[in-house]
């Protein structure tokens, strides 16, 4: 029985901390894990998909913080998710909202080195529950071609309800 209580109180403190390891939100979202509002499943106007999970650095830091995710394109030749990773702030003027960036480098197992990678800054209002994004894609190239190595865009993501 000794063991079986042991185990139990184990598993329950593995449990509350890993509720609470980056997970503490602001004073203003104490309720809520997900501290920059984005957290869950998003679509652009071009049907790609994005999925995205913020962490706080600390909890004396309930403000800024970690993006990981997986970004599936719906242009190019790209198949399956490749990883994303960037980081978000709170605004202190408007704590509802969220300044956001990442970065995903296209190559996975499913496609392989693309030679390129996207990077995409913007902001999420939770009044239109949507993040509005610019993005530079850069594709490697000699130096002597560099001139053609970048494109520009914006793209706006919404969010794909859970059913």
């Amino acid at each position: 029985m000794f063991k079986v209580e042991i185990f139990l109180i184990g598993i329950a403190v593995i449990y509350v901390l890993g509720k609470q390891e980056g997970k503490a939100c602001s004073a203003d979202k104490k309720d809520t894990c997900d501290p920059c509002g984005i957290t869950g499943k998003w679509v652009n106007e071009l049907g790609s998909v994005v999925e995205i999970t913020c962490k706080l650095d600390s909890p004396d830091r309930n403000s800024t913080g970690e993006i990981i995710g997986k970004y599936n394109s719906a242009v190019g030749a790209a198949k399956d998710y490749y990883p994303l990773s960037g980081r978000f702030t709170i605004p202190d003027q408007d704590p509802k909202n969220c300044i956001v960036g990442f970065v995903v480098a296209w190559n996975n197992e499913a496609y392989g080195n693309s030679d390129s990678a996207t990077s995409f800054t913007g902001t999420y209002y939770k009044d239109t529950d949507k993040i509005y994004t610019f993005w530079i894609l850069t594709r490697y190239k000699k130096y002597t071609d560099m001139w053609e190595n970048s494109n520009i865009g914006n793209n706006v993501f919404t969010r794909i309800p859970i059913n």
